[in-house]
């Protein structure tokens, strides 16, 4: 276990979320974020590739969770921004586990990044075919995690 500086979070945070393991030759296909409470799993899902730190607190970093599946639109997967609102994290600490980022939240909880699989890992591919369809100006704005 490595506790990390601000900066070894945010270049770890990225890499997971951009698919990008540990080792230079290890690719990961994206992030998934899971939310423990009392050892318990009370949240999964899979993270769109952007997130960025609050400009007014930097211990608080702000990421898109995809907790809604895609619908279809036009044969291709769509997504409603309105649903997959931006959401803040409240960092206490951090620390690299195994290959996740082992996060303990101001709020008590304790959370993971983690490279996403299974289900997670469907929706994160099609959020990113989906982004791939809007206009410059859409994808930026939704990636910038400034408003809703």
């Amino acid at each position: 276990m490595k506790y990390l500086t601000d900066d070894e979070f945010w270049t770890t945070l990225t890499g997971l979320l951009a698919g990008r393991g540990q080792n230079a030759d290890d690719d990961l296909p994206g992030a998934e974020l899971v939310v423990l409470d009392d050892e318990r799993e009370v949240f999964r899902a899979a993270l769109a590739r952007h997130a960025r730190r609050d400009h007014g607190d930097p211990a608080v970093i702000w990421i898109r969770p995809l907790i809604a599946p895609a619908a279809s639109r036009d044969g291709l997967p769509a997504f409603d921004p309105a649903v997959l609102r931006r959401r803040a994290l409240h960092v206490a600490d951090a620390r690299i586990e195994g290959g996740s980022l082992a996060l303990d939240l101001a709020s008590g909880q304790h959370a993971r990044i983690e490279p996403a699989r299974d289900d997670c890992l469907a929706r994160l591919q099609d959020f990113d075919t989906w982004m791939t369809t809007l206009a410059v100006e859409q994808r930026t704005d939704l990636e910038e995690l400034e408003h809703d």
